[in-house]
């Protein structure tokens, strides 16, 4: 009796525990945060990072910019050296003594954590500083940080001809989404290529007069979606202000099977760091 009443008694145990686990696993909500390696900015550092939602549910994917770093950042391209690690991607000084203009604009490539980046297709981020902002004059001419989040595959090229044909089929933009006319960059970094820009003008009060603080872009080559862009204003982070940005998702992609619906850059008083931040991903359709 004693035998069996412990044999009972066990058995049951390890059911128990055994439900526990299947229920745990089909229930995982647990959150990890991955970090990628700090580079230097100005007189701080920024780095990448991810959140996954148990095992393989993205949540967050962002950059994390100390407030130091908005010290001591380089202004004009033809006398002031980039940050370490960083390059002039573009300088359109013809001496030392050239003011910096519009659109130059200085990239470091940051890693994306290795577990966020094969969830996402997006294995490398261009983390880029424009002291003068950039083109159109009177929307975007602001001091400012623009991060591409390029997928993978597709990459981008340099042929100039493709940033705007074939069209890009609006069922890979969000509604409202168009492909500006003028936008597209020659570009040469181990994350991104040449690509034009799709943004929603309507959605956007710098495009009215309005005061710009941030922005969320697509990119584009050859007819195809190629990854997103993130517009933060230097002035916003000055001020340690926040911005919060909802946004459409696509029907389909060619690079990833999901995609961000929330934009937030905000300023966390704990760690002195602002972050930059796509989340609330939802499923689309991978070709």
């Amino acid at each position: 009796m004693k035998t069996s009443k412990f044999l009972f008694l066990a058995t049951a145990l390890s059911s128990s525990l055994f439900l526990a686990s299947c229920s745990s696993s089909k229930n995982d909500n647990s959150l990890s945060t991955s970090y990628g390696s700090k580079m230097t900015l100005g007189n701080g550092f920024v780095r990448s990072y991810g959140v996954v939602k148990g095992k393989n549910k993205v949540k967050e994917i962002g950059v994390i910019i100390s407030e130091d770093s908005l010290l001591g950042l380089p202004k004009d391209c033809g006398k002031d050296a980039p940050s370490k690690g960083s390059r002039w991607i573009i300088c359109q000084a013809q001496d030392k003594n050239d003011t910096g203009k519009m659109n130059d604009t200085m990239v470091l490539t940051l890693d994306l954590p290795r577990n966020v980046s094969k969830l996402a297709g997006i294995k490398k981020l261009d983390f880029s500083w424009l002291p003068y902002g950039h083109a159109p004059k009177g929307v975007w001419d602001k001091p400012q940080f623009d991060i591409h989040f390029p997928f993978v595959k597709p990459l981008g090229g340099s042929n100039s001809d493709l940033f705007y044909s074939p069209k890009t089929s609006q069922d890979q933009l969000p509604d409202g989404f168009i492909v500006l006319p003028g936008s597209g960059f020659q570009w040469d970094t181990a994350a991104l290529q040449g690509h034009s820009h799709a943004a929603d003008p309507s959605s956007s009060p710098e495009f009215a007069g309005g005061k710009f603080e941030g922005n969320f872009l697509y990119l584009t080559y050859e007819g195809k979606a190629i990854g997103y862009e993130a517009y933060v204003s230097k002035s916003l982070l000055d001020s340690k202000g926040n911005y919060t940005k909802i946004l459409g998702t696509p029907e389909n992609s060619f690079g990833t099977d999901i995609a961000p619906s929330k934009l937030t850059i905000n300023f966390i008083e704990k760690t002195g760091n602002y972050k930059v931040t796509l989340s609330d991903y939802k499923p689309v359709t991978k070709k």
